[in-house]
């Protein structure tokens, strides 16, 4: 058994070409199971259950604003490193991209990879107290191989 605390590091891109995704301030990885129940006669409860549908949605927060990181979100593969402005037309879209979550600790990894996510959100907020933190959702979906993520509890045993 292992105890984890605090927050780690967001990574996304291809597994050999990752980008870290700046300075993180918090991660919500969340796996939702769609049921059908099967109620019979006058039973309060269901003779069975099954799952039918699986969802793995998540959001991040980062302060690092970094421009290849933004336009990852925004605009996918539409973007020249180094560029300072990123530019959206009416056909500009995000690609989907690999992400790898990491935290450690007391030397045990709690490693969460997500094959393949597309950012279905990216959000700003801006007050004369804080830090400008941008935000985004994304939502998983199965690999070419049909592969979806996998994770690495460290120390289950």
């Amino acid at each position: 058994m292992s105890y984890q605390f605090g927050i780690g590091v967001l990574y996304g891109g291809p597994a050999n070409d990752e980008t870290e995704f700046g300075c993180i301030q918090g991660v919500n990885l969340d796996f939702s199971f769609e049921k059908a129940m099967l109620n019979c006669g006058n039973a309060l409860y269901p003779r069975d259950v099954r799952v039918h549908t699986a969802s793995i949605t998540g959001k991040a927060q980062f302060a690092d604003i970094d421009g290849e990181s933004v336009a990852k979100l925004l605009v996918g593969s539409a973007y020249t490193p180094g560029d300072t402005v990123i530019n959206l037309t009416d056909q500009s879209k995000p690609d989907a991209f690999r992400i790898r979550f990491t935290t450690s600790t007391d030397g045990v990894d709690l490693i969460f990879v997500l094959n393949k996510v597309i950012s279905d959100s990216i959000s700003w907020s801006m007050s004369r107290t804080d830090y400008v933190i941008p935000d985004f959702g994304f939502t998983a979906f199965a690999d070419e191989y049909g592969a979806v993520a996998s994770i690495d509890l460290g120390d289950a045993s």
